[in-house]
């Protein structure tokens, strides 16, 4: 997504939920062949360019774009849905266009139009079209008019867009914000005028200048997923990152064949979210699968699924791995009465990784119920599928109600403990008989590495507790958990959080919900990429649709403060009731430091999942290039200006050239050296050529603006031997 140079108008584009009446298929519709990558081509010299994704392909002209959305192969004919500016205005002042040439630049298209750029980002399910504006003639408002139609659509308003549906599927052209240069950033809406979609970036806007950077939202997403015909729900989602492939997700979810079997199902993606393989069964025996979870193991390269099993009366804990090719193994029993462990129903099990290259464990936890009391245990499974000891390990046995355990999705990497927080529900047996939130800290090896601890202890009722992945503030670990609180029972709930110390001590207390008076938000789920964490949670009010609601938030240990970075709703429509919201982070299915998550969730109304990709700035241009050349002296850029990732600027003359990194400067040298030079850089320190930097997982760095500049010693443009390159500008994400 290009972020430079002055406003970016974001506007995404998916040719998805598409499914012909009657067919038993995902409402996705699989194209023949998977492609891996998305595919250009002109065929024709002086004709349109053409690209080609799964769920689309487009041809890009001087003024537009046209989408042939896939709406499954026994669609009666195509259905293109042309995508044109009509209209452009700053200040009221209409901007001339000019028709431009599209060009491939890598996975976006660009043409330039005179007063702006347009650029359509393209993702193997998606599009996401942009306008860029390089300069303006005013402050003023800016205003664009895209005219969107074709044969068979109907346009209808929906929650952040608009919907062009056919009988046969739908185009949703959604999610418009304002984005300036520093990383400013504004949602906006989209009015249809009965011809074109109206966007406007309001003057305030324009004029301002702020710092407020945050992840970006949906990037790309499946949604439509599964059997519709049967009911579906309660899904999980994990990841494992590989080098030798691009990534693994697994989706899993219960499928309801009766009121006394529920089947478990499996999609497996690559972690751009490109299909691995098509609906697979975990379990599809008569057995009650209830209650899956799973997680993954990044040494093994494979995934643990894990379920609360019902036959008759008996409860029990079973479990599946998974390979990366989406093949299940064996199923195997974990804990059941009568054949492994101890006497007693078993129940609730959730499952957490390792994500570290070296070998590790699957550690599972459940609640087991003997003599009417419940209490929680856990047990530890080798990634081939083996139990690490017979019986149970004890995590908590007060006498009181203990149920609802929940596991973080990793022990976190080894540069600190590796300790996954388990965390509980417990009934207190005095008045109030309230709920509270309980935990302990189990090191990656199964060792109890703490007492138990109180984590929420009011007389509040605090429910629902699930902990998150660790993150590192440079000093010290910390776990962030979140979990309902109500004022008494069936009072509506709010989402609040408290980061752990490593002894189970609270460091911080903070919110999550935004406290909209009488919305219940409640079911929350959240994970951590080892600075950031994320909450994912359903909100709505009675009687009212819900909707899923995901919280980015950073902890600032120098002001011993959490920042809200990023609040959005994922789902399309607002007329449809969404919940069960799952997420888990890739840096707890990898060693590699990324900012990116997987969120999925059940589309209530419609009966089907959706899967996305969420976060991170994993794709588009992240780099601007501001003209400080002389001589002909080349520059370029790679890599990603996230929290944690490296950006590597290149300059041409190899070793004859070094670079100059600071802050953006723009001076000339014609008063200092004579020559007609600029210097783009207030310099920290000179550096070699390539120039990598690593960016440190520091919140408190989001928003920071960086420069760097090349020179070589064999030009001759300042004193006879030197050439400078344009500036690389980038800003911390």
């Amino acid at each position: 997504m290009k972020l430079l140079p002055f406003l970016s108008c974001l506007v995404g584009i998916a040719a998805l939920s598409a499914q012909s009446p009657g067919l038993d298929a995902p409402a996705v519709p699989h194209a023949p062949t998977a492609l891996s990558r998305v595919v250009f081509d002109r065929p024709a010299a002086d004709g349109p360019l053409w690209a080609c994704g799964n769920a689309w392909k487009a041809s890009f002209d001087g003024r537009g774009f046209t989408t042939i959305p896939f709406f499954g192969s026994d669609a009666p004919q195509n259905f293109p849905l042309r995508l044109e500016v009509a209209r452009a205005t700053v200040g009221g002042a209409v901007l001339e266009l000019a028709d431009g040439r599209p060009e491939a630049v890598g996975a976006r298209v660009a043409t330039h139009r005179g007063a702006f750029t347009e650029v359509v980002d393209t993702q193997l399910d998606s599009l996401e079209q942009s306008f860029v504006f390089d300069r303006l003639p005013n402050r003023g408002a800016i205003a664009v008019d895209v005219r969107i139609g074709g044969d068979g659509y109907e346009a209808s308003g929906i929650d952040g867009g608009l919907r062009f549906a056919t009988a046969f599927g739908h185009v949703d052209y959604t999610q418009a914000i304002a984005l300036d240069g520093a990383g400013r950033r504004l949602p906006l809406a989209i009015e249809w005028t009965g011809a074109a979609a109206h966007i406007e970036i309001p003057a305030e806007f324009v004029a301002a200048a702020t710092l407020p950077i945050v992840l970006d939202p949906t990037l790309n997403y499946w949604f439509g997923l599964g059997n519709p015909s049967l009911l579906q729900h309660d899904g999980d989602v994990a990841t494992i990152r590989p080098s030798a492939i691009n990534g693994r997700t697994l989706l899993v979810w219960q499928r309801q064949w009766s009121l006394t079997d529920q089947d478990c199902w499996g999609l497996m993606f690559d972690n751009d979210l490109g299909l691995v393989q098509t609906d697979f069964t975990i379990d599809f025996t008569a057995e009650d699968w209830l209650k899956v979870a799973c997680a993954g193991n990044n040494h093994a390269q494979n995934f643990l699924v894990v379920a609360e099993v019902r036959i008759g009366l008996q409860w029990f804990i079973a479990g599946r791995t998974i390979s990366v090719a989406g093949v299940p193994g064996t199923q195997f029993n974990i804990e059941r009465e009568g054949v492994v462990g101890t006497p007693g129903n078993n129940y609730h099990p959730d499952v957490g990784g390792d994500p570290s290259f070296a070998p590790g464990r699957y550690t599972v936890v459940f609640n087991k119920k003997t003599l009417g009391v419940s209490d929680i245990y856990m047990k530890q499974v080798t990634p081939a599928g083996a139990l690490v000891t017979t019986n149970a390990v004890v995590i908590s046995n007060l006498p009181e109600d203990e149920i609802r355990p929940s596991i973080s999705k990793s022990c976190g990497h080894a540069n600190a403990a590796q300790n996954f927080l388990v965390t509980w529900q417990r009934t207190w047996t005095f008045s109030p008989f309230d709920q509270e939130v309980w935990g302990r800290y189990v090191g990656w090896n199964g060792a109890l590495v703490t007492p138990i601890f109180a984590i929420g202890f009011t007389p509040s009722e605090e429910t629902a507790p699930a902990p998150s992945s660790p993150i590192d503030d440079g000093t010290q670990r910390l776990w962030p958990v979140c979990f309902e609180l109500a004022s008494a029972p069936g009072q509506p709930r709010d989402v609040v959080g408290r980061l752990l110390r490593g002894d189970g001590s609270v460091a911080h207390a903070f919110t999550i919900s935004n406290g909209v008076p009488g919305a219940d938000d409640r079911d929350p789920e959240m994970d951590a990429d080892g600075t950031r964490f994320v909450t994912v949670l359903t909100t709505g009010f009675t009687g009212s649709p819900q909707s899923i609601e995901v919280v980015t938030q950073a902890w600032l240990p120098s002001t011993a403060s959490v920042r809200v970075e990023e609040r959005s709703g994922m789902q399309t429509s607002s007329l449809d009731s969404h919940g069960q919201g799952n997420i888990t982070a890739e840096f707890s299915g990898g060693n590699g430091p990324t900012a990116r998550y997987k969120i999925a969730f059940t589309n209530e109304t419609s009966n089907t999942l959706q899967l996305h990709n969420y976060g991170g700035y994993p794709g588009g241009n992240q780099f601007g290039q501001r003209p400080t050349q002389c001589g002909s002296l080349g520059i370029a850029a790679s890599g990603s200006s996230v929290l944690g990732q490296t950006v590597t600027i290149t300059v041409a003359n190899g070793a004859a050239s070094g670079t100059v990194a600071g802050f953006p400067l723009t001076l000339p040298l014609q008063p200092i050296l004579g020559c007609n030079c600029i210097l783009g850089v207030n310099y920290i320190g000179f550096f070699g050529n390539p120039f990598s930097y690593t960016i440190p997982n520091d919140p408190l760095m989001v928003g920071t603006i960086f420069s760097v500049q090349g020179f070589t010693v064999l030009g001759s443009s300042c004193l006879g031997s030197l050439d400078f390159s344009d500036t690389i500008d980038f800003t911390i994400r």
